[in-house]
């Protein structure tokens, strides 16, 4: 709590990516797992990685097929002043907190939900992101105002009061 009685808990923004082309492999067999990658909770964070700023490469799950991609995560904001070692220890610990896995998984916990959350998200404004491939009048894309009302008859008063306080399944 603040003096002016605001709660104001300290930020660590990291972006985790996946879509990128790097692997790893394990330079001893000892380091390996069953299909040949690298062990479950494996951090590279030097060699490959920017030299200024904050980043790392995790491989927090075992891979069931094939080669494994570890996620990589860019730290651009830091209240928290984490070492390198905590923020690693504390994400790969998150990876095990994902509610429909019994295991570790790729990508961070709290960035899963969200690119759930988001995808269902698509599916309830569908209508609305395909209206501007074709116009109202067969040709141009609808105004500002057309999609508008576009949405309030779809979703009329928004949010029913029966829903209005509960959370649905991700």
């Amino acid at each position: 709590m603040t003096p002016g009685g605001g709660y104001r808990p300290k930020i660590t923004l990291c972006i985790a990516g996946k879509r990128h082309h790097t692997r790893f492999y394990p330079t001893d067999a000892a380091g390996a797992d069953r299909n040949g990658n690298p062990r479950a909770g494996t951090v590279v964070d030097r060699g490959v990685t920017a030299i200024y700023d904050f980043d790392f490469f995790l491989q927090a799950h075992g891979g069931l097929q094939g080669t494994t991609r570890p996620t990589h995560y860019y730290v651009v904001h830091d209240e928290n002043n984490f070492t390198a070692d905590a923020l690693q220890r504390l994400t790969n610990a998150t990876s095990y907190m994902f509610g429909r896995a019994t295991r570790a998984v790729s990508l961070i916990p709290p960035a899963y939900y969200a690119d759930l959350a988001c995808e269902r998200g698509r599916c309830y404004i569908h209508e609305l992101l395909t209206a501007g491939e074709i116009g109202s009048d067969g040709g141009t894309p609808p105004t500002e105002q057309e999609v508008y009302e576009d949405a309030q008859r779809l979703w009329g008063s928004g949010i029913g009061p029966s829903l209005k306080k509960t959370m649905f399944y991700l």
